[in-house]
């Protein structure tokens, strides 16, 4: 229920990035939505109900072609997404909040990252051309990557030849800037730091690691190359934020310890994704 709230809000986040930066601005930056917004300027139809159905057909054909568990997945996304740029279709039809189109091409790819961040983060997916792509690869073998490029890039090319050339080149602007956000969103939403420590005192360390601060540790064995010795690695992993705290109360027991740190993207398991066991 947890996960389904936060990949709610993050479809809402999704949603208002696109409409308020990108669709009222004319900029197809790729997508279903880019699609939508093409469509909608040939036939004059609604942004948000041409989205509805273009993501309905493409859920269908996931469900046909590749699971019925990988559509499921995308139901609940893209639901509230195109009836999220319906609702803001109808509430603020003429709402601009700026007219300088590179803080749009900006913001809105920022905010579109980080409600798709949220929403893979919680086991989710936006749908659209991730479930074309995904097809693309099961049957034609053609990666997931390259056949998100082409996807996007033919509805640049649609978008080039209906909407125009300017707002065209504002839309692959508005890609590379959410490619970038994106890639720092979701690392930075599992970001950990994982520390190694090389001390005399590694059964102090070790103590007040799993005592005084509830981390896992492992203990790894080493041999010292100039001098020979054996010795013991302290490994653990720490959120951000607690790190300074963890790493003053090593130096506290062994201020001549050796600390390095390093940046994991992720971590699953037990004290982080898993409750521990009892």
């Amino acid at each position: 229920m947890k996960k389904n709230i936060s990949i709610f809000i993050g479809s809402v986040i999704l949603a208002g990035g696109l409409y308020f930066f990108l669709l009222q601005h004319h900029i197809a930056a790729g997508g279903m939505s880019g699609l939508s917004l093409v469509i909608s300027t040939i036939f004059g139809i609604d942004i948000g109900i041409i989205n509805l159905a273009l993501n309905a057909l493409v859920l269908v054909m996931g469900w046909i072609f590749i699971s019925p568990n990988f559509a499921k997945r995308s139901v609940l996304s893209a639901v509230v997404i195109s009836v999220s740029i319906i609702i803001l279709e109808n509430l603020f039809p003429d709402t601009i909040l700026t007219n300088d189109m590179i803080i749009n091409t900006v913001f809105g790819p920022v905010f579109i990252a980080l409600g798709l961040g949220i929403i893979f983060y919680n086991g989710g997916s936006s749908g659209g051309t991730d479930v074309i792509a995904s097809i693309v690869n099961k049957y034609l073998k053609v990666s997931i990557p390259a056949s998100l490029f082409m996807t996007d890039l033919t509805v640049i090319l649609l978008s080039m030849l209906v909407i125009g050339l300017e707002p065209s080149l504002y839309a692959i602007l508005a890609i590379i800037v959410q490619s970038i956000a994106l890639n720092n969103m979701i690392q930075g939403l599992g970001r950990k730091i994982a520390l190694v420590v090389i001390s005399d005192k590694y059964e102090e360390i070790n103590e007040v690691l799993t005592t005084k601060f509830n981390r896992g540790v492992t203990l790894l064995h080493a041999q010292g190359g100039y001098t020979g010795r054996e010795k013991k690695l302290v490994l653990t992993i720490s959120t951000i934020r607690r790190y300074p705290i963890i790493q003053e109360e090593i130096l506290k027991i062994d201020d001549k310890a050796f600390i390095f740190t390093y940046i994991i993207s992720e971590v699953v398991g037990e004290g982080f994704t898993m409750k521990e066991l009892g």
